[in-house]
């Protein structure tokens, strides 16, 4: 009798030890941080940029207003959505690991940190925010520019402005 406890309770020990523990960390194979003996994505996953990307719609609003002696005399706002083929942007667009950017030809160099994604063409950097997800890049566009200039024989304020925002794809 004492010989089946003995034996019961060793197996159950070994089975007890053998027993696997739950390992967090990211799962997303595309992230920087990936881990490979993870058993739960505990939502610790960075992702990274890097990667070939594919162009599906652009969107955004744009408007305009022109001011004489402190008078809107003249304004527009549009929203838009259209496809990347309809704004231009033909091909996919590659980031490299080493700060290259790939896109319709051209070269440029860019940095990306955080959600801040800064790209220089001649010398001229130009910085969006954007979000990565494993499979989908996010990039919005702001600009504002007012400058002066005749309007009907008046000096007007003209205040032009634009966000748009750029969706991809990951290959």
């Amino acid at each position: 009798m004492n010989k089946v406890l003995y034996t019961l309770l060793a197996v159950s020990i070994i089975f007890a030890a053998c027993k696997k523990e739950d390992v967090d960390g990211c799962m997303d194979t595309t992230a920087t941080n990936y881990n490979e003996i993870a058993t739960v994505d505990d939502g610790s996953c960075i992702l990274g940029i890097v990667g070939v990307w594919t162009p599906t719609t652009v969107s955004g609003t744009q408007s305009m207003s022109v001011t004489v002696m402190g008078q809107i005399i003249d304004s527009y706002d549009t929203t838009f959505t259209m496809t990347a083929a309809e704004a231009g942007m033909d091909g996919d667009v590659e980031f490299t690991a080493d700060g290259n950017m790939y896109e319709g030809g051209d070269t440029n160099s860019y940095t990306y940190s955080g959600n801040v994604l800064t790209i220089t063409e001649d010398g001229e950097s130009e910085t969006q925010t954007c979000t990565v997800t494993s499979t989908s890049l996010t990039v919005i566009f702001s600009e504002t520019e007012t400058y002066i200039e005749d309007y009907n024989g008046q000096e007007a304020t003209i205040t032009e402005s634009s966000d748009m925002t750029l969706n991809a794809t990951r290959q």
